[in-house]
């Protein structure tokens, strides 16, 4: 009688909800930030052509690790970054796509994060086909969905913040 009731969540929900979670901590242990970049091409009259956007996202190592590029805990936030690109990106068949860019062993200091060091992971947004063209209205929903998802997990834009 004095039994209480658990709401009751599909197996999918319950996974997505612990994911959603697992993801919140990865972001605040690790401090994730993200920019954007335009992704560019050269064109004749000495004018890049802007055709898609780099979202960078940053995860930076505890300050007592003492990392060396490439180490085990390199891999580790890498892991986690690629964990977080796979989350946010669109799911829908649409106009643009989406290239997560491998992990390069590389460590990145940052003025506009404190010279922290940084575990790097782009994800290029561009064009499905017509690779040359201009950024278009496609792109720019993708990113922005990305960056909403970003923000959802608690990501801030450029530098950490604390709460």
């Amino acid at each position: 009688m004095g039994k209480s009731r658990k709401p009751v969540v599909s197996d999918g929900q319950s996974e997505n909800l612990g994911t959603v979670e697992m993801l919140k901590t990865f972001v605040n242990k690790h401090q994730v930030c993200w920019e954007v970049l335009p992704e560019q091409i050269p064109v004749v009259e000495d004018r890049p052509l802007q055709v898609g956007f780099d979202l960078r996202l940053y995860g930076t190592h505890a300050i007592e690790d003492h990392p060396l590029p490439g180490c085990e805990k390199c891999k580790a936030i890498y892991k986690g970054l690629r964990k977080i690109a796979t989350r946010i990106i669109p799911k829908k068949n649409r106009a643009s796509r989406y290239e997560i860019e491998i992990f390069d062993s590389a460590i990145r200091f940052d003025r506009v994060r404190s010279n922290r060091p940084d575990v790097t992971l782009t994800i290029k947004i561009l064009h499905r086909s017509d690779f040359d063209q201009p950024i278009d209205e496609c792109e720019v929903q993708c990113l922005n969905e990305m960056k909403e998802g970003l923000s959802l997990l608690g990501a801030r834009e450029m530098q950490w913040k604390s709460s």
